[in-house]
Order: structure tokens, then C-alpha cells, then sequence
């Protein structure tokens, strides 16, 4: 149980973050905020690499990269062995569906709620190889788990040759039940591509208990890494065939370490690797307490997400706004369903409370229901939801229904 005087006051701040203190700060969903310590961190890193370039990438890059995908597989709990580092989530999803075989009338399954930039990137590779995408509609608002995972199970056909499931939908902050999905399409023999871009940090991940074929995930949003820090993992029996998107030296055999997986992807041309090694930095910032003890992230977790759904409730009850979910599926985002005023845009009233001090998306949602998604985080506290609650309502913003 999370003391609720936690809520009342960020725990962390200034010390750690580098934000602006003019600005609340209700988006860490988008884009995270890296720690003071981090950028620190990438600063001694990059000053090596210039230093000495070529004793750095001939000598001493890969023993680093390695320590750190093995800090990074463990804290996921997955296998070091397919584990390799990416730009961002994107890059690995458009990575494992280039690997694709697929022939004319094959399917590939997403939903109504898959993050638009990687719906694109199913709608490209389908329409290349003459294949289709099928889009599951979920229940909206979301009554439960099992509500949501039968309707992404039940669009599933023989056809169907991949799944691409948000672990954590970005535009409506939906927990999805990973591993009852994953296992109910395996026994079909589908496979799955699971995009985790807000998963570590939100959640407690196991990546080896899913069961997935592929997972990709983000370092910079809730680990507050470095931007640019990602990863990708793939089961053993997939690993062959998942190139990079860039062919270089790696896809020879003669260069690189032993495992091939890790040679071909490491290593894709010239670049800053610095926000993979600083990742495990991270980690255990966040995992510290402020005595030096070590195990933080339970308690991160649960902070985050009591006071994601406290100020959920302060702000619908202000606008007067529904639920479009139980709390039990949010992480440490959620949403709030409202209407606009008349002619205006989400962009429009986003922007305009950008210029006011306010950083929160409002969300174009399913159904064209307008959303306005907050995020929490350890300088995140309960007042500010309380003075979001105010902005919405002088930008002439109100409730909309969500569940009955």
C-alpha cells in the first residue's frame, strides 16, 4: 500500500531532473525526462570516444556494450543472447516486420489503439508483399483485461501471421494482458511482436515468462535514460533471420563477436553509442533510495501509478468527466475523456496550454473521442493535477462520458 502523503510531493526533483521549473511537466509519456546523472554520464562517454576514436571503437566499445545489454537483459529478465541495442521502439518494430516472409493474403493483426507510427510501418510491408492488415477493434471504454484480450484473440484467422501488440497503448494508456494474448495466439501458431515502448519501468517485466517472438522497448521514456536508447530481443529460433536495417561489417563472419545475432546488429555503421551504456546507469539510479539502499522499483512502480490514478480522478471530478478504464489497467499513465470547445482541435488546445506553462497531450482517441493523457513520475505530485484540472476548464475544456 503506497502512503498517500507520497503523492503530495515530488520525489525527486531539481537533483535529479533537468526540467524547467516554469513548466508542469504532465507528459513524461512522450518523451521521458533523462537525470542529471545520465547526461552526465553520456558526456564522459562521448569525451572518450572523441578522445581517442579509433583505440575506443577498436578496443574498448564492444566489452562496454556488452556490459550493458547484460545489465539491461537482466533487469527486463531476458536473454542476454537476443538482446541487441536500437535508436528507439520504432526502429525495432520496423526491424523484425523487414525480416517478414510474407506472400499475397497473409494477415498481419493489430488493433484500433497500435501506435501510429508502427500502423504505418504494418501498412507499408503488408501493401509491399500484397498482404493485409486486420485491425481488432477493442472495447471502448475498456470494461476489463479479459474484455480486451478476447477481442484481439477473436480477430485472429489461419491467415494471420503476426501479432503487433502495444504492451502499454501510448494514445489511451492501456495495460494489456501480454501474456494470455501471446500464449493464445502461439498455440495457433502466431506469432507475436510486442511493442513495450513504455513497459520497463511501468511494469515489472519478465520478458522471458511471455513468451514472445519479439520484444522492443524504450530506455529513454520510464528508465529516464538517454534519448536514443532502446532495445530489441527476439527468441533464439528467430534470431537467424532478423537482419538490421543497415548492412555492414557485422553480416560478414569474420567480424565481430561470436554471436552472430549480436555482431550483425551492434555493429551497422558509425555512431554515438553512448545512450545504450549509460542505460544500466539509469536503472540503478532509480533503484537506489536515497539511503543507498538497492530495490527501489517496486516502490517507483506503485508511487507512480497511485498518483497517475489520484490525479485522474481529481481531474474528472473537476470537469466532470467518466473513466475509460478500471484503474487496474493503467500503469503510470492514464486518460480522461473530454470534449473540446466548439471548432477547436486537440492540437489547438494542446498548444494552447503548451503556451500557458502546460505540457499534456490531447489525444485524438478511438471512436474520436478526445483524450488528454497524463503521466506521473517521481517529480511529479498531486497539486499539479489539481492545476491541470483549472487549465482545462479556462481553455474552455469539459468531461465526456467514459464508463457507465
Amino acid at each position: 500500500m503506497v502512503d498517500r502523503s507520497l503523492l503530495d510531493a515530488p520525489v525527486a526533483g531539481a537533483e535529479l531532473f533537468s526540467l524547467d521549473p516554469e513548466v508542469v511537466h504532465l507528459n513524461h509519456g512522450s518523451f521521458g525526462a533523462c537525470l542529471r546523472p545520465v547526461q552526465r554520464a553520456q558526456d564522459q562517454r562521448r569525451a572518450r570516444l572523441e578522445g581517442a576514436t579509433m583505440r575506443y571503437f577498436v578496443r574498448e566499445w564492444q566489452g562496454e556494450l556488452d556490459a550493458a545489454r547484460a545489465a539491461v537483459a537482466a533487469f527486463v529478465r531476458a536473454d542476454a543472447d537476443g538482446l541487441v541495442f536500437v535508436p528507439n521502439a520504432t526502429t525495432g518494430v520496423a526491424t523484425v516486420l523487414a525480416s517478414l516472409r510474407l506472400a499475397p493474403g497473409d494477415e498481419l493483426l493489430a488493433t484500433d489503439h497500435t501506435y501510429r507510427a508502427c500502423r504505418l510501418a504494418l501498412d507499408r510491408v503488408a501493401a509491399t508483399a500484397g498482404a493485409k492488415v486486420v485491425i481488432a477493434e477493442l472495447p471502448w471504454p475498456a470494461p476489463s483485461a479479459a474484455a480486451v484480450t478476447a477481442a484481439i484473440v477473436g480477430a485472429a484467422t489461419p491467415r494471420t501471421k503476426l501479432l503487433l501488440l502495444d504492451h502499454i497503448t501510448s494514445a489511451t494508456a492501456l495495460v494489456l494482458d501480454a501474456a494470455a494474448i501471446i500464449a493464445a495466439l502461439a498455440a495457433r501458431g502466431i506469432d507475436t511482436l510486442v511493442d513495450g515502448a513504455h513497459a520497463p519501468g511501468q511494469l515489472d517485466l519478465d520478458i522471458g515468462a511471455l513468451g514472445a517472438a519479439y520484444y522492443v522497448a524504450n530506455g529513454h521514456k520510464w528508465l529516464c535514460g538517454a534519448k536514443g536508447g532502446a532495445f530489441l530481443w527476439a527468441k533464439a529460433d528467430r534470431r537467424a533471420g532478423l537482419h538490421p536495417l543497415v548492412t555492414s561489417h557485422g553480416f560478414a563472419p569474420s567480424y565481430g563477436p561470436a554471436n552472430r545475432f549480436w555482431a550483425e546488429h551492434d555493429w551497422t555503421g558509425t555512431h554515438d553509442p553512448s545512450p545504450y551504456l549509460v542505460l544500466p546507469e539509469a536503472i540503478a539510479i532509480l533503484d537506489t533510495a536515497a539511503d543507498g539502499t538497492r530495490g527501489r522499483w517496486a516502490a517507483v512502480r506503485a508511487r507512480n501509478h497511485a498518483l497517475v490514478t489520484a490525479g485522474r480522478a481529481r481531474i474528472a471530478d473537476r470537469l466532470g468527466a467518466g473513466a475509460m478504464a478500471p484503474d487496474a489497467l493503467h500503469g503510470a499513465m492514464a486518460v480522461i475523456p473530454v470534449q473540446l470547445p466548439a471548432g477547436a482541435t486537440g492540437i489547438a488546445v494542446e498548444r494552447q496550454l503548451l503556451e500557458a506553462g502546460w505540457e499534456v497531450p490531447v489525444i485524438d482517441g478511438p471512436r474520436g473521442q478526445a483524450l488528454v493523457r497524463i503521466s506521473a513520475h517521481l517529480y511529479n505530485h498531486l497539486a499539479e493535477y489539481d492545476g491541470l484540472a483549472v487549465a482545462l476548464a479556462a481553455a474552455g475544456v469539459t468531461g465526456a462520458r467514459g464508463q457507465a
